[in-house]
């Protein structure tokens, strides 16, 4: 969690180090800093090794909460699970997905917290005074917000068409806002002039959005499902880091780390807890009702809060979805078993909770770069499509 040096310095000051544990069960209190410095000239509240937050109680409360009450707690902590995106004519908001209550839908609904989150986007506004960055499609095509609701609009249409038997067929949906995207991304739409592209969006996506017409199977690429393997690989090795010594050479994880990377391409036998051939031995029912909603109501979201113009709106979208196959991965090695092929709804959730970590990285970082590049855009809609498999 981010905390801005004023109110890192303002717990300072109210002894929070008092309440700080440096490990699980540990008894309260700590001669060190509870912050540590972070890119962007702001401090993060220091992790246990167990990777929950130092001020995490045995109980699970928030002891700077418990002690100085929630309006004294960091503002990221506040907005958890939200973000805030300035936008030209108002703020996006858009859902952590590494909060479990969001991947499950529990709590309030977002209705009921409006007015809450007005007071903390005006916090957050004299906080980051920033001006809306510019909105493009893809790399290069401008995106007007109009545009982009009518994108958003049609893709959640595509998403929601019901399947032969009813309910909506998620692989084949996907495949048809696969396609559309691929065709906005074409290299003659996008040198479009202005007003001539945000007609053909218009026409385009709407028709295809209503269409009844079939698209043909089309595999992913050899390239993204390589890539698909060093995303999943990120979230493992993310995972991995925790617990894990946070200075020196570290060489023990670093020879963990090579040989998940090389097991995850077939060329070193499991190891470190896994084993890939338990996905090929996994079935992931996504007419399961359970998964199925989990699945769609993530989907949805990624739609419906594209626009916040950390990444393009394809790059976003890639993104999102890349985190959900990697999630899938994740579920389907861990249940992949002779005694439970099947992947149940709580172990696609833990996936996705654990994968979801990708998307707080910042997207102007390296890292965040080489998720974005990993994801793969477009790709990653058809890998979907495809189903869990490396």
């Amino acid at each position: 969690m981010v905390v801005a040096p004023d109110e890192a310095e303002a717990l300072r000051h109210a002894g929070a180090a008092a309440w700080f544990r440096e490990k699980d069960g540990s008894p309260e209190g700590t001669t060190v800093d509870p912050f540590e410095p972070v890119a962007g000239g702001h401090l993060a509240i220091r992790r246990r090794p167990d990777g929950a937050c130092g001020f995490l109680s045995e109980a699970d409360r928030c002891r700077i909460h418990e002690e100085l009450g929630a309006s004294s707690k960091p503002l990221t902590c506040r907005l958890f699970p939200f973000q805030l995106h300035p936008g030209e004519k108002a703020t996006l908001v858009t859902t952590r997905f590494a909060c479990p209550s969001a991947v499950s839908n529990q709590g309030a609904p977002l209705g009921e917290r409006l007015e809450e989150l007005r007071r903390l986007d005006k916090h957050w506004r004299r906080r980051h005074d920033e001006a809306p960055a510019p909105l493009f499609l893809v790399e290069g095509r401008p995106l007007s917000e109009a545009s982009l609701e009518t994108l958003r609009v049609s893709l959640r249409r595509m998403l929601d068409r019901p399947g032969p038997d009813g309910p909506p067929d998620l692989r084949a949906n996907a495949r048809r806002m696969a396609a559309s995207l691929e065709d906005l991304s074409r290299y003659r739409v996008v040198r479009l002039a202005d007003d001539a592209f945000a007609e053909y969006l218009e026409l385009t996506v709407r028709h295809a959005a209503g269409s009844d017409r079939r698209l043909p199977l089309r595999a992913p690429s050899r390239l993204s499902q390589l890539f698909e393997r060093g995303l999943l690989f990120a979230v493992l090795a993310t995972e991995m880091q925790v617990g894990s010594p946070r200075s020196g050479l570290r060489v023990r994880l670093r020879f963990r780390l090579l040989r998940v990377l090389l097991h995850l391409h077939g060329l070193w036998p499991r190891t470190a807890g896994v084993d890939r051939s338990r996905i090929a031995r996994s079935q992931l029912d996504l007419s399961q009702g359970a998964i199925h909603e989990r699945l769609q109501r993530w989907l949805r979201s990624a739609i419906e809060t594209l626009g916040s113009r950390r990444r393009s709106v394809v790059e976003e979208l890639g993104v999102s979805v890349g985190i959900i196959n990697a999630g899938c991965l994740l579920a389907a090695m861990r249940e992949g078993t002779s005694d439970q092929p099947s992947v149940r709804p709580e172990a696609l959730e833990q996936g996705l909770v654990d994968a979801a970590d990708l998307g707080l990285v910042d997207p102007q970082s390296a890292f965040g770069s080489l998720i974005s590049t990993l994801a793969g855009g477009v790709e990653s809609l058809h890998l979907f499509a495809a189903g869990p498999r490396l």
